[in-house]
């Protein structure tokens, strides 16, 4: 055994072994069979840890106890196994085997990579990604891990026993928890590495995974409201007319996308949106902009050989992928850092910042083998090798394209939002949302959509949306006329409104002002998309603390309620931020459902009715409308009417459940520019006093260009039929003329 400030190393047989101290609460362990340990530059760690982190390495009995200021890793000698727990000796989990295996992977000498843990068989187990298997707790399932279309594999790994596990490792890998076991292979590698992440809550836990692989990036206010999108917009006028029919009904939107293929007869990856289709396209994003609308538009990694200048200039310069057939269709190589500078170059230079879009679609990030024969996501050659070496990575690079080459030479004042259809541990950090892919339009595949959501937020990413309606509804395959698919899309609607991004998107016209829907179906379809817009306050609020605090806004019960194992399994139930619990409806003819009320007092949003926790209940769930509670305790911020994010939220209405203490900072900025990065930005402090009724509006901390300097806040003490649905409070029980001072009000 050696210490030194970055931990402590150890001889294991014939190989070595060293856990490092990287934080309090953060231990990575490095294992291989030989005789020494591999210099690594991890893809998905960010964190350099240059301070190191202070511990205590005493030996007992041939097990050395390394300890820091929250959690001990005991280590046996002997084996060179690993076990964790608090500081007041109380198990978490602990290490059964690890072990590398000399091998050969695509003609590359590596190790086959497999690593097994023991713990309680009471707990529940979550994350891994988004998986369309229709599971919330994992433990007893099993996963493979490769990333492919609606499958996005992140290996990370979180327990209701208050740790987490990251196995950075990019190779496809399988997972497998039977009992008390939990394992987890991979094809290939250098050698076992893994993180080990304390809370104890899991909001922790997350947290501790964004410190080590890079916090996440506040999205433009804009980017939190409607997005509209078709497969596919064929021309200008259209694009136009989408904009006009929202905003002549008066129905609220914030972005409208184009899809692929606006550059035929051009080639893929050309960037050239075709003349005679779009013949303006900086007058797209002008009259989009005079509308207080947003642009966004689908770019692909992949460069078609037909007489391109892109393909032409990223193949000479070695930056494509090997093709694995003859389709005529390359991959970029993102694993190149020099690849990714020359593929943002491209695409900015001749679409992105030419035109003003303000967001990109980055499609088939996988990257999928489409067109089909493009691409052997095993033998293709990368810069760091044979690509089945690094294969789940490809659409970290393919982000970090975007987001750098977009802070160093996009348009300014702008920030990023990119929605990619890929991921792998560390993207949060590069300002993306993912989507569920190439899904089917029915209950039964929108069902499935709630848990891989869920676990995908407990993976650590959390910025994530699917195509509301499901993605195969063209013509043909779905009539969105008829009664079944009007009540479907309603469905899907009304659980996109409390998705962590609100996105329509698929085949088929699906325009919430069109002809396709029932009367009242639009007016239902309208409700929850105000809804969404009056809470703006509070999910902008929310996406700061992502930002600052490692947070979630889509949040499995577990987060909140990591003790009952009870709700360990629920599937289709959610909390939206702090104050929400959803509980959407994911099947057919019905009007009313279960819903399992964890501890507490739960109030019925649309009503003001009380109920009590601890307790399953049925409630009414007609066509218009979700069972949809708020915890007792809850500061709830709501904004006036509005058409899109940007537009004033004066009067604010703090709509307040009484019977427990309750807090919530509510956050505002500029709604666009890094700015808040240098502390441009404002929050007030909301606090409830539950025993006196009162409620304390903290003094205003900070400031930014354009804030006001004085608001109206709308107290609403919520009661039976007070305060409640979606509709402006007609009369407030307090109201607050606040100047940035402290003030407070009693409610009685």
């Amino acid at each position: 055994m050696s210490v030194d400030a970055a931990g402590v190393a150890f001889t294991v047989g014939s190989g070595k072994m060293k856990l490092y101290v990287c934080k309090d609460d953060i231990i990575r362990v490095q294992y291989t069979s030989t005789a020494t340990l591999p210099k690594k530059d991890s893809l998905s760690i960010s964190n350099k840890w240059t301070t190191p982190t202070p511990f205590c390495a005493t030996e007992s009995g041939g097990v050395v106890t390394i300890t820091t200021a929250r959690i001990k890793a005991k280590v046996t000698i002997s084996s060179g196994l690993v076990s964790y727990t608090d500081l007041a000796g109380k198990a978490l989990v602990a290490e059964s085997s690890k072990t590398t295996t000399a091998t050969t992977v695509e003609g590359t000498s590596t190790f086959k990579i497999a690593t097994g843990f023991t713990s309680t068989a009471d707990e529940g187990l979550f994350g891994l990604g988004q998986h369309q298997a229709g599971n919330m707790n994992l433990k007893g399932k099993s996963q493979r891990i490769y990333n492919d279309n609606m499958w996005i594999n992140v290996p990370v790994l979180v327990s209701s026993k208050g740790y987490g596990l990251f196995w950075d490792n990019y190779s496809t890998s399988n997972y497998s928890s039977t009992g008390t076991a939990t394992n987890y292979t991979s094809d290939a590698g250098e050698g076992v590495d893994y993180y080990f992440f304390y809370g104890p809550t899991v909001d922790q836990v997350v947290a501790a995974y964004r410190t080590a692989t890079g916090g996440t990036p506040l999205f433009p206010k804009w980017a939190y409201g409607l997005f509209h999108s078709k497969d596919k917009y064929e021309k200008q006028t259209e694009l136009l007319a989408v904009k006009d029919g929202y905003r002549n009904n008066k129905i609220p939107i914030d972005c409208i996308v184009q899809d692929w293929d606006y550059w035929n007869p051009a080639g893929q990856g050309s960037h050239i949106m075709d003349p005679t289709r779009y013949p303006d396209p900086k007058a797209i994003l002008d009259q989009f902009h005079a509308a207080n609308i947003h642009g966004m538009i689908s770019i692909w990694p992949v460069f078609q050989d037909k007489n391109n200048p892109n393909f032409n200039e990223l193949n000479a310069a070695g930056f494509l992928l090997d093709k694995g057939g003859s389709s005529g269709y390359q991959f970029f190589d993102s694993y190149d850092p020099e690849a990714q500078k020359m593929f943002w170059r491209q695409q900015n230079d001749q679409l992105v910042s030419k035109y003003g879009w303000d967001g990109i679609w980055a499609d088939n990030t996988e990257p999928q083998d489409y067109p089909a024969g493009t691409i052997n996501r095993a033998t293709a050659n990368t810069a760091l090798g044979k690509m089945a070496l690094v294969v789940n990575a490809f659409p970290l690079g393919h982000s970090k394209a975007l987001y750098e080459g977009w802070r160093s030479t996009g348009q300014k004042g702008k920030r990023i939002y990119v929605l990619t259809r890929s991921a792998f541990a560390g993207q949060q950090r590069y300002g993306t949302t993912m989507w569920s892919g190439d899904i089917d339009c029915n209950f039964a595949t929108y069902a499935k959509q709630i848990p891989a959501g869920l676990n995908f937020m407990a993976a650590g990413i959390p910025y994530w949306t699917t195509d509301i309606g499901g993605y195969w509804g063209h013509p043909g395959r779905v009539d969105w006329t008829t009664a079944a698919s009007n009540e479907m899309f309603t469905r899907w609607f009304q659980f996109g409104t409390f998705s962590p991004i609100f996105r329509i998107h698929g085949g088929g016209s699906r325009e919430l002002y069109g002809d396709q829907w029932t009367a009242a179906t639009k007016a239902n379809l309208l409700k929850f998309d105000n809804l969404r817009y009056r809470l703006m306050p509070y999910i902008y609020s929310l996406a700061w603390k992502v930002t600052n605090e490692g947070y979630t806004i889509m949040r499995p019960l577990v987060f909140d309620y990591q003790n009952d194992s009870s709700l360990f399994d629920i599937k289709d139930q959610f909390l939206f931020g702090p104050a929400l619990m959803v509980n959407p409806v994911t099947a057919a003819g019905v009007t009313s459902r279960s819903v399992t009320l964890p501890a507490g007092t739960w109030y019925d949003f649309w009503t003001g009715a009380t109920k009590a926790g601890g307790a399953k209940v049925t409630m009414d769930a007609p066509t218009s409308s979700i069972p949809l509670l708020v915890k007792a305790g809850s500061i709830l911020p709501m904004g006036p009417m509005i058409q899109y994010a940007d537009e004033s939220t004066d009067p604010l209405e703090i709509r307040i459940y009484k019977g427990a203490d309750g807090s919530f900072t509510l956050y505002d900025d500029a709604g666009d520019s890094y700015d808040y990065e240098t502390g441009k930005y404002a929050t007030i402090q909301l606090s409830w006093s539950d025993a006196e009724a009162k409620l304390t509006v903290g003094a205003r901390k900070g400031s930014y260009t354009g804030m006001l300097a004085s608001r109206t806040f709308n107290v609403v003490l919520v009661g039976a039929d007070h305060g409640t649905g979606i509709d402006v409070t007609a009369t407030a029980d307090k109201t607050i003329k606040y100047d940035g001072t402290e003030t407070a009000v009693t409610l009685k």
